[in-house]
């Protein structure tokens, strides 16, 4: 991984999309089983040049990561979720929204990861993975599907940018 800037990483992000390269990123919590440092981590990933680019700090990435997020998946992927009552998240994340949920409303900062089938740390090759993090229970959650979920990460994403750290 080469460290970058957050300014460098959203950069390239810009021109990973413009060009249409397969990209996505990750924001990791200094307890995350992905994360090799006792900081947070914004990481951003290119699958098609097999670049990745890292930045650290003492507070997570909220801000730059609501941009990229929007960046990726559209503007509609952070949405309020009254605006369409038709949403229903799949079975595989029931479980994961309700903890997620509960951590919320008791003030505990979560984090989440959407692994592309492409990215460095999914082990379920070729599915799109989502995958929670536990840390007070020691578990993980985890859902791998063929498509892209698309639905379940509107309210994944719209739940985790609402938290207040």
């Amino acid at each position: 991984m080469q460290i970058a800037s957050v300014e460098e990483i959203k950069k390239l992000a810009e021109q990973y999309q413009t060009r249409g390269d397969k990209w996505h990123f990750h924001i990791l919590t200094p307890k995350c089983q992905l994360n090799t440092k006792n900081k947070y981590a914004l990481i951003l990933e290119n699958a098609i040049n097999n670049i990745t680019h890292v930045c650290y700090s003492e507070e997570p990435y909220m801000s730059i990561g609501k941009e990229l997020v929007q960046l990726l998946h559209g503007k509609d992927v952070i949405k309020n979720q009254e605006e369409n009552k038709e949403w229903l998240p799949s079975t595989g994340v029931n479980k994961l929204l309700e903890r997620t949920k509960e951590l919320s409303k008791q003030g505990k900062f979560w984090h989440h990861h959407m692994l592309f089938p492409s990215c460095r740390f999914n082990k379920n090759e070729g599915k799109w993975t989502i995958i929670f993090e536990d840390q007070e229970r020691n578990e993980i959650i985890e859902s791998a599907t063929d498509n892209e979920p698309k639905t379940d990460l509107q309210y994944i994403e719209n739940l985790f940018y609402s938290q207040k750290k």
